[in-house]
């Protein structure tokens, strides 16, 4: 397990323009295969808890990389604000509806600047999705766009997109104990 590890960061290292330099303890890779197995389930959604720098982010990285998951993350900068989250999130959903890729939301509690951030992901957990996030041009867009995958009303059509959003985005929530 070692050697396909340190495998798989040597090639994540070869290809990102973000190097980790990470040292793979037994502990670590045994935290890494859990988070894969967890990703790769159908409507797996993974909690890692740690205080700082105890490489959940890291390791949470590594593993998405292992399953050929693309990895997706806000960048909390002094002019994001609820109008970026909402871009953001739309973004990360037509990802993983429209173009049925398997993604990774990887959100560390230092991301949360707005408490109500929270309850969007409460509802991506439960629901697969966001209410009232797509306005209504863009709601029609992802129903004409799912033409190709499902037929019916456009009710149906958008219940498969929200279908596809739950197989294919996983959460990985980062949070610290303190």
């Amino acid at each position: 397990m070692k050697k396909a590890t340190e495998s798989a960061l040597e090639e994540y290292n070869s290809f990102s323009t973000n190097k980790m330099n990470l040292v793979l303890f037994t502990s670590a890779i045994e935290h890494i295969i859990k988070i894969v197995r967890v990703i790769s389930t159908p409507y797996g959604n993974s909690l890692l808890v740690g205080v700082g720098g105890s490489g959940r982010r890291s390791l949470a990285t590594l593993a998405c990389s292992i399953a050929t998951y693309d990895i997706f993350s806000i960048e909390i900068t002094k002019s994001y604000d609820q109008k970026s989250w909402n871009e953001d999130l739309m973004d990360v959903l037509k990802m993983c509806g429209v173009d049925g890729k398997p993604t990774a939301f990887v959100f560390t509690d230092t991301q949360i600047w707005k408490e109500s951030i929270l309850e969007d992901i409460s509802s991506l957990l439960n629901n697969g999705e966001v209410p009232n996030l797509f306005p209504p041009d863009e709601k029609a867009k992802i129903i004409e766009e799912m033409s190709s995958f499902s037929q019916g009303t456009p009710n149906q059509k958008y219940n498969v997109f929200v279908q596809r959003c739950k197989e294919n985005l996983h959460l990985i929530l980062c949070l610290s104990p303190v």
